[in-house]
């Protein structure tokens, strides 16, 4: 589903057209093209998989950076402390490990620092990376989240890992994990007699055009317009239940299919006050199955 807040970024995909000039001096992911006619940037990639492949290709040296962006303290007056977010960050810190990720936290950031760390991992060479996942774990409404100090547009994180914007990771799995609210209204669901008690809250090497915009996987806690909910002890209800498949399903499911039980846990959670109910949200430009599959240290 897509936010009601302005165009998405999804809805401007590269044009794809006859091509001319095509510059070589880019070592990975994607060289550019300039339609001499039309004026328009086109995305070729230099893609280490197949153009028909029904797999990405996961089997490169590294499997790639996971940044986690913890906010638990706000300087927003009324704006409540998370204390959930520590047990999130620490579940999804040990089993995207375990997924072989290089995982970096970075807690309670002012909005320039985010966008600090965005910048540096854009700025990398993935050339050797599988893919990129960045998880925000924070306050949030419809289309924005919440830095330390101020409320900026979700927008700003993945558009920053566009083909054009970072050309090595062109043709390769970008996942973001958004655990915020994306509104105040709340789902009532119906009626259940269990409850449970809860708190709120081969031709690889030839050169092909892609949209800009392909190759993203974003996984919402909750759907537009809608609060999310967390146990004290457990933390959120999507991250616990996220880190509960990847860790038994991790590298046996692709990711569509995983977060399909993702939302069936969830799904099957409830408040213990007023029996509210929750259910996520995928917004996939995936053009392959994503399988985190064996181990680095199986491919030895």
């Amino acid at each position: 589903m897509n936010d009601d807040n302005g165009k998405s970024c999804f809805e401007a995909n590269a044009e794809l057209g006859a091509t001319s000039n095509v510059s070589n001096d880019c070592s990975d992911g994607a060289v550019w093209s300039l339609n001499k006619f039309r004026k328009k940037k086109v995305i070729v990639a230099e893609m280490v998989t197949h153009r028909y492949a029904e797999e990405y290709k996961m089997c490169h040296k590294h499997r790639g950076l996971a940044l986690i962006f913890s906010h638990e303290l706000f300087n927003k007056r009324g704006l409540a402390s998370k204390p959930e977010t520590s047990v999130d960050t620490k579940n999804l810190e040990r089993v995207l490990k375990h997924l072989d990720f290089h995982v970096t936290i970075h807690k309670d950031l002012h909005y320039k620092e985010v966008m600090k760390v965005i910048a540096s991992a854009v700025a990398q060479n993935h050339r050797e990376h599988d893919c990129i996942l960045v998880a925000l774990l924070t306050h949030g409404d419809n289309g924005v989240v919440y830095a330390k100090d101020k409320l900026y547009e979700l927008d700003a994180i993945w558009e920053a890992f566009s083909a054009d914007k970072c050309p090595s990771l062109a043709g390769k799995p970008k996942i973001f994990i958004i655990q915020a609210c994306r509104g105040k209204r709340r789902d009532p669901g119906h009626i259940r007699q269990s409850v449970r008690h809860t708190e709120t809250d081969s031709d690889s090497s030839c050169n092909y055009k892609i949209p800009k915009y392909a190759d993203f996987l974003i996984a919402f806690c909750t759907v537009p317009q809608y609060c999310s909910w967390s146990n004290s002890v457990q933390g959120s209800w999507f991250i616990h239940s996220l880190c509960d498949e990847l860790e038994a399903h991790g590298r046996r499911l692709d990711m569509l299919n995983l977060l399909t039980f993702v939302a069936q846990r969830v799904a099957n959670c409830e408040s213990s006050d007023e029996q509210h109910k929750q259910i996520t949200c995928t917004m996939s430009t995936l053009t392959r199955i994503l399988r985190f599959g064996d181990s680095l240290r199986d491919r030895l």
